[in-house]
């Protein structure tokens, strides 16, 4: 006879079970709500690199649709497990005449005589089909696993890396010289990481020297005629974030700027070697050579992480 959770779930265990289930719904459909948020409200803009966006709000909707799935198999469930209890105690109302598998008849039989050698009621445990509703368990359990859910409805995380610890990121630099004269290109708007991936490749070092380029991002002083610029790039999540920069460098003593704000640059792209690297093992950095202080000009915000 096929396996069937009713003959096995009464009274306060019935209870426990299907309060467990309810709240096993209730948690697994904040969660797909939250993906589904998240992805709506840009949140994901700070924890997670934009590739992975479009996943998450699949997987929110895929979890929404199971708890929907699930909940009605509950709710069927719970129907016909009152409509068997209902059945049983209609039964029960019968009399002698109800048959219950016991032999009531006139050779005298004792109801409490009745062997139970074949289907030992006490010994029956519900772990043995492999439902546990300790309601104490499943409380704790439920409990972690909503404390996600819990931050995302705080807020968290609201906003990115502080400024701190980005021009931490950044790190020390010092300045750079001996750029060689080049011949000016024509350009275009450059991404961070275009120039910084230039910057290991000899060939395409030669091909964008020269070059025109625009350049937004954040500023960091160095010295009276060179400043960082930079802006971060997320792999992955926001563990794995790094920064990505260029060096600027004008032709007079730059005012009016802070660090961290954001700024747009226009100048010749040049590549100058890391101070103190080894000879014929020498680092690259993107230098933007600016040749009017008037194509520094302050910048309208955007999103902290390159595209």
């Amino acid at each position: 006879m096929a396996h069937d959770h009713h003959d096995h779930v009464h009274g306060a265990d019935a209870s426990g079970y299907f309060v467990e289930q309810l709240l096993t719904v209730l948690v697994c459909g904040l969660f797909g709500f939250a993906a589904v948020q998240l992805y709506r409200t840009g949140m994901l803009d700070k924890t997670l690199a934009p590739q992975f966006h479009l996943w998450v709000l699949v997987g929110g909707i895929v979890v929404l649709g199971l708890v929907v799935v699930r909940a009605v198999a509950v709710w069927r469930e719970a129907g016909e497990l009152q409509a068997a209890e209902a059945a049983c105690a209609a039964d029960h109302q019968h009399g002698p005449e109800c048959d219950h598998g016991h032999d009531h008849g006139p050779r005298g039989h004792d109801h409490h005589d009745h062997d139970h050698d074949d289907h030992d009621h006490d010994d029956h445990d519900h772990d043995d089909h492999g439902h546990s509703h300790d309601l104490s368990w499943v409380f704790a359990r439920m409990l972690v696993l909503v404390f996600p859910v819990l931050l995302f409805f705080l807020g968290l995380p609201d906003k990115t890396f502080s400024q701190e610890a980005q021009l931490n990121m950044v790190g020390k630099e010092t300045e750079v010289g001996g750029l060689r004269a080049v011949a000016a290109k024509g350009g275009n708007v450059f991404r961070f990481n275009d120039l910084n991936d230039a910057a290991f490749d000899p060939a395409k070092r030669e091909s964008l020297e020269g070059q025109s380029a625009t350049l937004e991002g954040r500023f960091k002083r160095l010295a009276d005629k060179q400043f960082t610029l930079f802006r971060l790039k997320m792999t992955c999540c926001a563990s794995d974030t790094v920064p990505l920069k260029a060096r600027v460098i004008v032709p007079q003593a730059l005012t009016g700027f802070k660090d961290f704000d954001w700024v747009r640059v226009q100048g010749r792209i040049q590549f100058a070697a890391v101070p103190g690297g080894r000879p014929g093992a020498e680092t690259y950095i993107p230098v933007i050579v600016v040749d009017d202080i008037k194509d520094v000009k302050q910048a309208p915000a955007l999103n902290e992480y390159e595209p």
